[in-house]
């Protein structure tokens, strides 16, 4: 009898130290769990600060690098405006001059004179129009509307084809921004010329509190967007969007490519 209550005690130690093992066995996995978890959570958050870090490192770079080309741009630009302003123009005028001595000294001009008279004056005028756009106090206070109403005003007297250009009268971006974006819808504009054949091309310009957004549609020939690759002109046309935080998309059918340009705007920061 003694000997089966030994038995059953030695069981019971047994069982309560194979439960103790087992209860601590599990907190200690509990808390490696926790740890590792710990860790895990931790590398994950310092990731992913690394790689916004990196992120904005790079479009910091990006902004900056685009804020020095501009610079350098201005000043090429105001000096490339000055010498056509201040030599190239005053020798056209000079021109135009002494054209209209002779056509007063002549007793009936000819018609070709009259006519060479007349084209380079509008020469001397469009000279005056680069030279004014080329002005850095000019880029400096750019206006993204004003100027591609006067693109498409020059487009249309051409007759080759019609620019129509509808907006909401003001758009709050800094001028820099207003720059790329113009050279953005520039672009496309040249490729529905050249490209798509088209005869007609509707701009669209509209804004909300959150995102300016800019549509290019026109009726030429169109492309497969699934064949179609990228050329130059495209590929600078998203690398500017991305300067400026947006994205571009384009749309083709059988008939007629549409351009979608769609930027950042928060309108209390502007």
């Amino acid at each position: 009898m003694f000997f089966f209550n030994w038995v059953f005690k030695q069981s019971t130690m047994e069982k309560k130290d194979l439960i103790f093992t087992i209860v601590f066995t599990t907190i200690v996995l509990f808390l490696l769990i926790v740890i590792l978890l710990f860790f895990f959570i931790r590398y994950r958050f310092k990731n992913n600060a690394y790689i916004k870090e990196k992120e904005a490192m790079k479009k910091f770079f990006e902004k900056t690098l685009l804020e020095s080309q501009i610079e350098v741009q201005e000043a090429t630009l105001a000096g490339i405006g000055k010498e056509l302003h201040d030599n190239i123009g005053q020798l056209l005028s000079s021109t135009k001059m002494f054209l209209g001595i002779t056509q007063r000294n002549l007793p009936q001009s000819p018609e070709t004179l009259n006519i060479a008279e007349e084209t380079l004056g509008k020469a001397i005028n469009e000279l005056r129009s680069l030279s004014k756009s080329l002005d850095k106090d000019w880029l400096e206070q750019f206006d993204f509307i004003q100027n591609l109403q006067a693109e498409a005003q020059r487009i249309n007297e051409a007759k080759c084809l019609q620019i129509s250009f509808s907006h909401p009268g003001k758009l709050y971006l800094k001028a820099d921004e207003q720059i790329i974006l113009f050279r953005i819808v520039q672009e496309a504009i040249q490729n529905a010329i050249k490209h798509a054949e088209a005869k007609n091309i509707q701009i669209n310009l509209s804004k909300t509190s959150e995102i300016v957004r800019v549509d290019v549609v026109d009726d030429g020939i169109g492309f497969n967007n699934s064949l179609h690759s990228e050329g130059l002109g495209m590929r600078n046309m998203k690398h500017r969007t991305k300067l400026l935080g947006g994205s571009i998309t384009w749309n083709s059918i059988s008939v007629g490519t549409s351009v979608k340009i769609e930027l950042p705007f928060k309108e209390n920061e502007q």
